[in-house]
């Protein structure tokens, strides 16, 4: 959670366009469509930011969009083989983001970034990693 505190001072930079928080109510329902905690870190930007335009890429949260939702956009991914415990964050450069549930430690999970056969490679330890090295490098 360290580094999503540290990411939340990015968050109010001009690039940064967020549908703002949602419920927590919310938050559980997603987890029981997608049968997956969420990390605590992303928890907290559902709850503070609920998904959006962060320096041009989108993080999905809990948008009305359906592009932008990442309820739906697992959910989908999951019907042509998405592994059951990966969930869709965002498609950025071609590419699918996942936070890892299926590796929780400590209320945190990996994010990973998916090729076309779903072969995972780790680009951050926790959705807070990835979120502030992603606002920090612009």
């Amino acid at each position: 959670m360290n580094d999503y505190r540290k990411a939340k001072k990015w968050m109010d930079m001009d690039a940064t366009d967020f549908i703002g928080g949602v419920a927590e109510q919310d938050i559980q329902q997603a987890m029981e469509a997608l049968s997956v905690p969420l990390p605590e870190s992303y928890q907290a930007f559902l709850r503070e930011f609920g998904g959006g335009d962060a320096g041009g890429e989108i993080i999905f949260g809990l948008s009305e969009n359906p592009y932008e939702n990442m309820v739906q956009a697992t959910q989908q991914e999951r019907a042509v083989g998405l592994p059951k415990s990966l969930v869709i964050i965002g498609f950025w450069n071609d590419t699918l983001i996942c936070l890892d549930t299926g590796n929780m430690q400590a209320g945190e999970c990996p994010v990973v970034e998916l090729d076309e056969t779903y072969n995972q490679t780790e680009i951050a330890s926790s959705f807070g990693k990835f979120l502030y090295d992603y606002l920090s490098e612009d």
